[in-house]
């Protein structure tokens, strides 16, 4: 399965400190500074990561008017998951899956906003996230399929 499809990629300049680190994080706008950084509890996506965010002549990630590629949201994308810890990342076919903190996706619902539908095979995701390949603390999650055109919007 390809990781995203029928959309192109737009460019856009992340928000000060903000680094993403792989496809299929949930992106805000900051409507302050109107750039972009990842999803927090209750935040409206608007889109998802293409890949990394731009990195110096030294191969470290920018964290100073850094730009990334995104997905703007509509259609079936991979987007990362939260590690299960309960109910968090447990996903049945037809599921309504959630925005979540740190521009990952969610089962639970919260004051989370609706981000689309899960469209793979019955998924539980680990429970601990991915580690990077960066020898970054950060982590990222895993990816799954969600059908984004009826997101939340408000």
């Amino acid at each position: 399965m390809v990781a995203f499809s029928g959309t192109d990629p737009r460019n856009a300049v992340l928000a000060n400190s903000e680094v993403i680190r792989g496809l299929g994080r949930l992106l805000v706008n900051d409507g302050t500074t109107n750039k972009l950084e990842t999803t927090d509890s209750g935040d409206i996506c608007i889109g998802v990561s293409a890949g990394e965010s731009s990195r110096d002549a030294d191969h470290a990630f920018e964290t100073s008017a850094a730009t990334v590629s995104y997905f703007p949201l509509g259609g079936v994308l991979m987007v990362q998951a939260k590690a299960n810890t309960g109910t968090d990342g447990v996903f049945t076919t037809g599921c309504t899956v959630y925005v979540g903190a740190n521009g990952l996706a969610t089962a639970t619902a919260g004051s989370d906003k609706k981000l689309g539908i899960y469209v793979g095979e019955g998924h539980t995701t680990g429970t601990s996230l991915l580690a990077t390949a960066n020898d970054s603390t950060e982590t990222e999650g895993e990816l799954i399929p969600v059908m984004t055109a009826g997101a939340a919007i408000a």
